[in-house]
């Protein structure tokens, strides 16, 4: 079926389309995404992107088969005046995967993106929460699980947390997907890439307990985290309840965010001196770059952990060594 519409997307009649008209085009290529296995969140990230990209070509008369490499820079140098590099360089990965595409099926035959390099990016330290912030935001939650909503809310801090896996493979949990007899949570990815993330014995015994409150929701459905109509959860409901119960618990400082929370696990991983190469596997990374990433990010919290548990500093009283201190 796949091969199919992927074929279909060459007839001709398609092809004079795509060729001149930039929503065909698009269409057209959020449907290769799709057919992919590209997550809804990512089409509509390209969505967003391409069509901000495609008026601005429509101003200087250009179409899919005509826009030049002198069209994208003005675009991406336009969108700098009110964007952060970031930003920008995620039009740029639109605009790259789009071109590469128009090439893939015979529009172009040249990539006007070819060899363009990404804006230099300053390096943000994410805000993560420290071990009293997490404590307090724990705990908090913890007063409530005789209720429905603060078990379950637990259970998802405790995930996060445990795991630091995304909001959205958070929220898109099944039953089926949890296997708390081997301790493990079955998770997909970007991509819809399967990983097996491991669970702590902790939050093993709270999903326990959630699950056994969740029997009480009428038409739960298959969904791991339901509202207490029965509904699936959705993004939005989970970073409105962290607020929530970050605003109870008097946390300042910090955002507290499925993201915050994603960040604080690996803070916490790479501080304990956890492997890299495991790291990049629990996060769903496909590549080590992210986590080399973070590990610079984290280094001065890499350096305290180091200071604690460093070999040689720890037989320094038995080693022969020059005991002078530097400055």
């Amino acid at each position: 079926m796949a091969a199919k519409s992927a074929l279909a997307l060459r007839l001709p009649s398609v092809s004079l389309n795509i060729v001149s008209d930039f929503d065909a085009a698009i269409d057209a290529f959020l449907l290769s995404r799709h057919l992919k296995n590209a997550s809804p969140q990512t089409v509509d990230w390209y969505r967003r992107r391409l069509r901000s990209f495609a008026d601005f070509c429509r101003q200087r008369n250009e179409t899919p088969k005509t826009f030049s490499r002198l069209t994208v820079l003005a675009y991406l140098q336009l969108r700098l005046q009110t964007n952060t590099p970031q930003t920008v360089n995620g039009d740029l990965r639109a605009i790259k995967a789009f071109s590469r595409w128009l090439v893939s099926e015979g529009v172009r035959g040249d990539n006007p993106t070819h060899n363009l390099e990404k804006l230099k990016e300053p390096m943000h330290y994410p805000r993560t929460l420290s071990d009293e912030q997490i404590a307090a935001l724990v705990n908090e939650i913890a007063k409530h699980t005789d209720t429905f909503v603060g078990l379950r809310d637990l259970a998802f801090v405790c995930l996060l947390l445990d795991t630091g896996v995304r909001v959205s493979e958070a929220v898109d949990l099944t039953l089926l997907d949890l296997d708390l007899a081997q301790g493990f949570v079955k998770v997909f990815g970007k991509g819809r890439r399967e990983r097996l993330v491991p669970l702590g014995e902790s939050t093993r015994v709270v999903l326990h307990r959630y699950l056994l409150k969740r029997a009480s929701i009428r038409h739960a459905g298959d969904w791991l985290f339901v509202s207490t109509l029965g509904t699936k959860w959705t993004r939005f409901q989970a970073r409105r309840q962290l607020a929530y119960w970050a605003k109870k618990a008097g946390i300042e400082g910090v955002r507290v965010s499925p993201h915050s929370l994603r960040f604080t696990f690996v803070r916490k991983w790479l501080q304990s001196g956890g492997d890299s190469l495991i790291l990049q596997r629990l996060l769903g990374h496909a590549s080590p770059v992210m986590t080399a990433y973070y590990a610079r990010l984290f280094a001065s919290d890499l350096k305290d952990a180091h200071k604690r548990h460093s070999p040689v500093d720890s037989l320094a009283p038995t080693l022969k060594l020059p005991r002078q201190r530097l400055r």
